[in-house]
C-alpha cells in the first residue's frame, strides 16, 4: 500500500468522527437524543419544525459514513500481516471487517429512517414515531458486529510477538474494553428513560465517548506505524516489509 493512500486510510477514522458529528449533531440536530419519553406529537413535532435540516444533515452523516471504509480496510490489512507472519489465515481480519461492513448497513439504516420520516408531510404522528423510534433503537442496540470487531483486534494485539507491532499489548486491552464499551445500549428496548435509555449515559454517552477515543487511539498508533516505515529503508534482505512502501 503507498504511504500517501495508507496515510489517507489512516486518518479517515478522525475525518468521519469530525464530519459525521457535523452533519449528525450541527446540521440535523440528533445529539443530544431526544428522550424516548416523548409523544407521537412531539416527534411529528420535531420533524415538522426541523424537516430540511434533517434531511440533509441525514444524508451528509450517509455520506461520511463511507469515510470508516478506508479505516476499517487499512485496520484489517494490519491485521492479516499479523495472521500471515504467524502463519495462519487471516481469520481476524476478515471477521473484524465482517463486523465493520455491518456496522456501516446500521450508519446509512438508521439515517435513511429517520430521512423517511420527513419524506411526506402528511404521514401520520404514530408511524412518523415508530420510524424514529426504529432508527434510535437500532443505533444504540445493534452492538454484536461492533464488539466483534474489537475483540479481533483485540486478539490479532495479543498474538502479536513482533519486535515493533502496530498494535501493542496496551492497544489490545484497549479494544477489548472498546468492545465491552459498546454494549451499553443493547437492552434500551425496556427503558424509556435513565442511564440505560437510547438517550441515557450508558445507553449513549459512553459508547459514543468510548468509539471516539478508540477511534483517535488507533489513527495514532498507525500513524507512528506509517511514519516508522516511511523512515525505514527497503531493501532486498528484508523478509517482512512493511505495510507502506
Amino acid at each position: 500500500m503507498g504511504g500517501r493512500l495508507q496515510m489517507f486510510c489512516v486518518w479517515s477514522g478522525i475525518a468521519f468522527v469530525v464530519l459525521y458529528g457535523i452533519f449528525f449533531m450541527g446540521v440535523a440536530g440528533y445529539i443530544p437524543p431526544s428522550p424516548p419519553s416523548w409523544t407521537a406529537d412531539q416527534v411529528a413535532a420535531f420533524y415538522a419544525d426541523h424537516r430540511y435540516a434533517i434531511r440533509v444533515g441525514q444524508v451528509g452523516a450517509i455520506v461520511m459514513s463511507t469515510l470508516l471504509f478506508p479505516f476499517w480496510s487499512v485496520i484489517t490489512a494490519y491485521m492479516g500481516r499479523i495472521e500471515i507472519r504467524k502463519g495462519r489465515l487471516p481469520v481476524l481480519a476478515l471477521m473484524q471487517f465482517g463486523g465493520a461492513v455491518l456496522l456501516q448497513v446500521f450508519f446509512v439504516l438508521c439515517s435513511m429512517l429517520w430521512i423517511v420520516a420527513t419524506y411526506r408531510p402528511e404521514l401520520d404522528v404514530a408511524t412518523i414515531r415508530a420510524l424514529h423510534d426504529a432508527g434510535w433503537l437500532i443505533f444504540v442496540m445493534v452492538f454484536p458486529a461492533f464488539t466483534m470487531q474489537m475483540f479481533s483486534i483485540g486478539i490479532a494485539a495479543f498474538i502479536d510477538d513482533s519486535p515493533n507491532p502496530v498494535f501493542p499489548r496496551w492497544a489490545g486491552y484497549l479494544n477489548i474494553w472498546a468492545g465491552l464499551g459498546g454494549t451499553g445500549g443493547g437492552i434500551a428496548v425496556f427503558f424509556y428513560g435513565g442511564a440505560f435509555a437510547w438517550n441515557g449515559l450508558i445507553g449513549f454517552f459512553i459508547p459514543v465517548i468510548v468509539f471516539v477515543i478508540w477511534i483517535i487511539a488507533m489513527t495514532l498508533l498507525m500513524h507512528a506505524d506509517t511514519r516508522r516505515a516511511a523512515r525505514t529503508p527497503v531493501t532486498p534482505a528484508q523478509t517482512e516489509p512493511a505495510l507502506a512502501s
